[in-house]
């Protein structure tokens, strides 16, 4: 009998935010959002800033995340190691709204000089402020 369910578990640097079982999972990858369903390859990849909802004909669960990476190992499991996450109905839509646009003015003001790693740190937090937005709305 095929699988139909996926065991989920979702973990911070700060601990556990999510352990689900759900009937698919869709992440914001490096190269663009993918879903996984159950009976799916095993595979490793990297996450970036984004929503990532959990579910879909089942109810669905709703989540900014940041960097991470995510893996589904032969059994089917799928973990989620990702710097920060928070359920899309407990952003605070404000504060992210002042640290998106803090950042993007960070990041206007640096024009032509080469984009470093203190580029991509500033990056990171729009990014994340901006993932925090979109999975409020998503909610």
């Amino acid at each position: 009998m095929a699988e139909t369910t996926l065991h989920v578990n979702m973990v911070t640097p700060r601990g556990p935010v999510a352990t689900d079982e759900t009937d698919a999972v869709t992440a914001p990858g490096e190269l663009g959002e993918f879903e996984i369903l159950p009976g799916h390859v095993p595979f490793l990849t990297a996450l970036h800033p984004g929503v990532l909802t959990l579910g879909e004909r089942r109810g669905r669960r709703i989540f900014a995340i940041g960097r991470g990476y995510l893996r589904v190992d032969r059994s089917g499991e799928i973990e989620i190691l990702v710097a920060q996450a928070v359920e899309g109905g407990r952003v605070d839509v404000t504060a992210a709204e002042k640290i998106r646009n803090q950042a993007q003015a960070e990041l206007d003001a640096w024009k032509d000089k080469p984009q470093d790693g203190d580029w991509r740190t500033i990056r990171d937090r729009y990014d994340w402020a901006q993932a925090q937005i979109d999975a409020k709305k998503r909610s």
